[in-house]
């Protein structure tokens, strides 16, 4: 699919020039005698020479090949010069290979998909598509699809329509079936022909994560048939593409077709009980539900009609089985998982585009050089971040023992990988050099950018820039990671306010995808620029957002615990708070939520959220301090919060000594607002709504600058449930009216926390919505149909 499309493009240009095997496919071929044009197209040609006929994609207009329309047509017109050729006896074998360097095909156009909601024509999209590529497997001749980068979605089903699939031997081969990440499944034959190919148990391992394979693990597997060297020693070797045409040419007068899980004969009992028979992939199929259960919650239908679809292939004819995947296909396509999914993905691509978002943003160079600030757990783990990525970095701390242990922290990093076989020692040596530290400013001198990641202090941040800026240039940028302090007022003790901007990085910085670039009053585009761009060269999903408590996830995760705290106090039950948010599709409800960040954290923070946005953040005094008061009860880093916790980090129950505390609290407050449990539903809307409509505020007040920024913000920051799409979207789809309807009636028994925001009110009493670009997923539903029934 079209996810990979930015970052080939973006990596293009790094990209080796010993690595010329598929980016001059085309002039390579005419360049050989007795080559001839047979047919050239806007995204592809056809090329003969008596023998071999190659398919040269060259997708126009794209960094990548995709399928869309245009693309399925001239491949049409293509196959039929195709069959033409062969019948003549002109084609003994057909090749297909890419223009396009490092990518094979990277999928379908989605951008026609998402803005459809009509089923029938989404079933029809998936069987013209299926109808296409199907001619392949039909052509009386042998056909080899020559991958020399990235088959994905329905690049690979092309593939797998091929007598024979090779591939180049590097690291950007991935041949993969991503479709169930975007809430789709394979529309175009990929879930009946590859557990056909390679088996039930090992089709599921690709099709319901969403996985790719590197070269050599297709080739264990049995999906492609070799791997040829992909890398050239100099310009114009092109190893790969002799060595296809080698293949090729061994293949004349070869049988077109091949028949499938011959392989399935041999190996252990057990596999063969469990790909060769009917009995075998019926336990293949349950486990795979049953994890899908435990994996999934039942919240996203793709698997499930992936598992269906590929499941049926092996006992239908491939005509009917084809047409299952089709109307399964379909049924996805119009479903609000998928547009959800969707439109995260298109969300997440337009964030790669600095200069599309920040006003006046002038194109800034790569940084060289990063310094950190601080050699704390935060400072080296962004150190680890920036060093893998090919940056030079100097971390700094006011003691050397801190120092060391930062260096050592990066050290024992990059050695696990290596251990992993994730990273060779080589390697290894050469991005651990990359860092070096000192409790001197020096080392800051020749950085083209500092992040400050020390303790949460105004008045110790202030004068960490002073200090620097005595030994920095004059154009140097200086990041904050700051979670909820103020960039404006950090940059009033700068001497080049300008240069001061938040870059807000969300722990565990390995894992967590968003990266906060915070706007002050005086920060200047050029800042912005630099702070967006290389928070994308690390690899991560930057969000703009203005300068204000808690900027846009600590505020919103802000009143979200603090309702839930204000349900404690009321007497819900920490496990059925917890339950009910968990079902509603969040990674972990707001009390688990509270042992990660730390309650010394969230002690540290409230006030702060209280001091700057009021009454809607006011909490018990009493409850606040009890969260912070014992320095062994401080969450999961400490082994008790709210939970306890075994040696290894294991959730193991309710801590009773701190609920008991907190009940003594509601008792003496003779707070008996709610003296019988709330169902799970009403926990639900009190906890997300309040969210929906600090969120409000923070469209209303320019902190974001569009809905999608912050919807995107908080998937990448929070977690929250993908299959929504976001606060916003959830917000659309369950339909703003009967929002304001609930709100007004929890305004009533709750407060005025819950008076919906003007914003919201005037939108749905014009029948607004927040997403108004996008299909109207308040009138799609998700696939009635479960597939379990089937098992």
């Amino acid at each position: 699919l079209t996810h990979q499309s930015d970052q080939h493009q973006q990596r293009e240009s790094r990209v080796s020039e010993r690595r010329m095997s598929s980016s001059k496919l085309l002039s390579y071929l005419r360049a050989l005698p007795e080559t001839r044009e047979v047919l050239a197209r806007e995204n592809m040609t056809l090329l003969a020479d008596g023998l071999t006929g190659w398919v040269v994609l060259h997708m126009a207009g794209r960094p990548v090949n995709v399928i869309n329309e245009a693309f399925l047509t001239d491949l049409n017109a293509v196959l039929d010069a195709a069959e033409a050729q062969a019948k003549a006896k002109a084609i003994r074998v057909l090749v297909f290979g890419s223009e396009k360097r490092q990518s094979f095909v990277a999928g379908a156009d989605i951008h026609g998909m998402f803005g459809n909601t009509d089923f029938r024509k989404a079933q029809q999209g998936s069987e013209a598509c299926q109808q296409v590529l199907g001619r392949i497997e039909q052509l009386a001749v042998p056909t080899v699809a020559a991958i020399d980068g990235a088959a994905l979605g329905g690049g690979l089903e092309l593939a797998l329509c091929c007598t024979y699939r090779v591939c180049a031997d590097h690291k950007k081969v991935t041949l993969g079936l991503p479709e169930v990440k975007l809430g789709l499944l394979p529309g175009g034959g990929g879930t009946v022909r590859l557990p056909k190919l390679i088996g039930l148990q090992a089709a599921l391992q690709i099709i319901l994560p969403g996985g790719a394979l590197r070269a050599h693990k297709a080739l264990r597997v049995g999906l492609v048939d070799r791997v040829f060297p992909g890398t050239d020693d100099h310009p114009g070797q092109f190893k790969f593409i002799m060595a296809v045409q080698d293949f090729a040419g061994r293949l004349y007068g070869k049988p077109a077709r091949r028949p499938y899980i011959n392989r399935f004969r041999s190996g252990s009992m057990q596999n063969r009980l469990l790909d060769g028979t009917s009995i075998g992939h019926y336990i293949v199929a349950r486990t795979a539900a049953g994890n899908l259960d435990k994996s999934t919650k039942g919240k996203y239908p793709a698997p499930y009609q992936a598992l269906d679809s590929a499941l049926q292939a092996l006992s239908l004819p491939q005509k009917e089985a084809l047409k299952v995947e089709a109307l399964n296909f379909a049924k996805l396509s119009v479903s609000p998982e998928c547009k959800a999914l969707m439109s995260l993905f298109l969300m997440t691509q337009d964030a790669k585009r600095y200069r599309k978002h920040i006003r006046d943003a002038p194109r800034v160079d790569r940084p060289k050089k990063i310094g950190v600030i601080g050699a704390g757990v935060m400072g080296a783990q962004i150190a680890v971040l920036a060093a893998a990525r090919g940056f030079r970095v100097y971390i700094r701390d006011i003691k050397e023992e801190f120092v060391n242990k930062g260096l050592a922290f990066v050290q024992a990093h990059f050695q696990r990988l290596v251990q992993r076989e994730r990273m060779t020692a080589a390697k290894m040596e050469r991005v651990v050099a990359l860092v070096t530290g000192g409790v001197e400013l020096d080392g800051f001198a020749d950085c083209d950018l500092l992040i400050e990641a020390a303790v949460e202090r105004m008045d110790l941040k202030k004068r960490i820039v002073q200090d620097c800026e005595r030994v920095i240039r004059p154009d140097c940028i200086f990041a904050t990671n700051t979670s909820s302090l103020s960039i404006t007022e950090l940059a009033s003790a700068s001497q080049r306010p300008a240069n001061v901007v938040g870059l807000h990085f969300f722990n565990p910085v390995n894992r967590m995808p968003l990266v906060e670039v915070i706007r002050g009053d005086t920060t200047s585009p050029k800042a912005m620029a630099v702070a967006y761009s290389v928070a994308l060269a690390l690899g991560k999903i930057p969000v703009l957002c203005g300068d204000c408590p808690g900027f846009v996830v600590n505020r919103i995760l802000g009143i979200y615990m603090a309702e839930a705290g204000k349900l404690l106090l009321e007497g819900q039950s920490i496990l059925d708070i917890d339950h009910a948010l968990l079902s509603f599709g969040m990674p972990m409800g707001p009390f688990r939520l509270m042992d990660e960040v730390g309650l010394d954290v969230a002690a540290h923070v409230a006030p702060v959220l209280e001091n700057g946005l009021g009454e809607r953040y006011k909490q018990n005094p009493k409850y606040a301090q009890v969260l912070a008061r014992n320095p062994k009860v401080l969450g999961k880093k400490t082994g008790a919060g709210f939970y306890t916790y075994d040696a290894n980090g294991r959730q193991q129950g309710a801590n009773a000594s701190l609920l008991g505390q907190i009940a003594e609290i509601a008792a003496e407050e003779k707070n008996k607002s709610s003296s019988s449990s709330l169902s799970a539903s009403a926990i639900m809307d009190r906890c997300v709504l309040v969210m929906l409509n600090e969120a409000c505020y923070i469209l209303d007040e320019g902190i974001v600058n569009r809905a999608a920024d912050l919807d995107l913000a908080m998937v990448m920051g929070t977690g929250f449930a993908p299959f929504y799409g976001g606060l916003f979207a959830y917000a659309d789809r369950r339909g703003l009216k009967s929002i304001v309807k609930r709100m007004r009636k929890l305004a009533k028994r709750c407060g005025a926390r819950f008076e919906p925001h003007p914003m919201l009110l005037r939108m749905a009493e014009s029948g607004e919505r927040f997403h108004a670009d996008r299909p109207d997923t308040s009138k799609l539903r998700s696939p009635k149909s479960n597939p379990r029934s089937r098992l």
